[in-house]
């Protein structure tokens, strides 16, 4: 090789060096770009206003009609519930529940629920009680931004607003940072606005999933996990809900939500007490 080849070999070295670190340094300045850009997207937070307004305008405006099942598990037994809710947003519920297999004649509800009241028969007795502080059905049918500011100062829920995840969404974080006891909060979703996941006051968690967009701006969560620290076994309780029936233009007006138009009576009664049937009854008389 002559002394011409040798300098022409060594040019082009020098040049494909200089083009490894050029384009190494395109790369990492691309990077660069992409990683501010994910930064400040994901940094910036709206007010608690605008989340709580947008929020409110994922759930509809109709008279939804939903059917869903309620499957308690507790070691080998197993509870499945039916229930029919009739909902006119976050001010008027109307659930029937009836006990499913061994349990379809332990278990027959018929409970109304007017602002912060419940209503519902006990033998022939009318009886009109508050709400209890975990009946979460409300929240996930909010549809006025000064009803959700409401609700939170009800759940002594602080306007602080941070990023976290629910069920791997990224989501807006409402509550004040919890540091050895865990405080009230909601999740919503960064991109959707759709509510994720409610902890309340009493530290029962209310988990959302399999998010469904319908007809009319409505979505629906087709899953619930509902978790709490049950008083009656003494140990963590996890109870699971799944929709299986949605009717966004039932025949119903607001007449069906008025008290003295419930009539049939309720009833939840065990001939036998056992951990399975407490956990029942704890959670319709808490959640419900």
């Amino acid at each position: 090789m002559n002394k011409f080849d040798l300098k022409n070999t060594k040019n082009q070295t020098i040049v494909l060096s200089n083009l490894n670190r050029f384009n190494k340094t395109i790369l990492f300045f691309i990077a660069s770009l992409i990683l501010i850009q994910t930064s400040i997207s994901s940094a910036y937070i709206p007010e608690i206003g605008f989340i709580l307004k947008k929020s409110s305008l994922t759930t509809g405006k109709s008279i939804l009609q939903i059917e869903q099942e309620v499957t308690f598990k507790i070691g080998d037994e197993e509870a499945k519930i039916d229930e029919t809710w009739l909902i006119e947003g976050d001010k008027n519920l109307k659930m029937k529940a009836v006990g499913k297999n061994l349990y379809k004649d332990n278990i027959k509800l018929n409970y109304l629920y007017n602002g912060k009241n419940k209503t519902y028969f006990s033998g022939k007795n009318k009886i009109i009680n508050s709400t209890p502080q975990d009946f979460y059905q409300k929240y996930l049918f909010i549809r006025s931004q000064n009803s959700f500011l409401e609700y939170l100062k009800e759940l002594n829920i602080s306007s602080n607003v941070r990023l976290s995840r629910a069920d791997g969404i990224v989501s807006f974080l409402i509550g004040q940072a919890s540091d050895k006891i865990l405080n009230p909060h909601i999740w919503i979703g960064q991109e959707d606005f759709i509510l994720r996941k409610i902890r309340m006051p009493s530290g029962s968690e209310i988990s959302l999933g399999q998010i469904t967009n319908l007809a009319k701006e409505t979505n629906i969560a087709k899953t619930q996990t509902i978790s709490w620290l049950s008083t009656q076994s003494n140990a963590n309780v996890v109870v699971q809900i799944k929709i299986k029936k949605i009717d966004v233009s039932v025949k119903e007006n607001i007449n069906s939500f008025y008290p003295q138009n419930i009539e049939n009576p309720s009833e939840i009664n065990f001939s036998n007490t056992t951990i399975l049937s407490s956990v029942i009854e704890e959670f319709y008389s808490r959640f419900r």
